[in-house]
């Protein structure tokens, strides 16, 4: 049996700026760095309620059509478990960005420098699937001892 895991990411575009709403996850315990709004799917919602949700909760933002851009798809080589990333861009938005949660800090940031940054690990590789339209799927494969290369599919 497959044990699955469901998270999604959002990344919350200010088209006239040039910029994107990022978390310094300076209080996480396991995964720390720049990283963008997003977080796991409850049972009982869809991944699409759930982005708006944890982007609401993450940063005080409302925001809608949002539009997919890829999938990161981690296997477990030794447990089976699979972890799916569900990815999406939105540049529609509202409400006032609160500037810290008990994770970190949230804020804009120029899109152009978003790679040069402390990112959390994997970050440099998923923004991939959001900026580069012909990639559909991130897959790597862990467990307890290694991460593996990401695939881009």
């Amino acid at each position: 049996m497959i044990k699955a895991k469901l998270m999604n990411m959002c990344m919350v575009i200010d088209k006239v700026n040039n910029k994107v709403v990022v978390q310094d996850k300076i209080n996480s315990t396991d995964w720390r760095g720049i990283t963008l709004p997003g977080g796991k799917v409850e049972n009982g919602e869809s991944i699409i309620e759930s982005t708006i949700r944890e982007v609401k909760e993450e940063t005080g933002l409302d925001v809608k059509h949002l539009k997919f851009s890829g999938l990161i798809d981690w296997y477990n080589n030794v447990t089976h478990e699979r972890w799916f990333i569900f990815l999406f861009k939105t540049d529609t938005y509202s409400g006032e960005m609160i500037g810290e949660t008990h994770e970190g800090k949230i804020f804009w940031v120029e899109i152009d420098k978003l790679p040069n940054m402390n990112l959390a690990s994997g970050m440099k590789d998923y923004l991939k699937l959001f900026t580069d339209d012909n990639i559909n799927e991130a897959y790597a494969v862990w467990n307890d001892k290694t991460w593996g290369e990401f695939k881009f599919i």
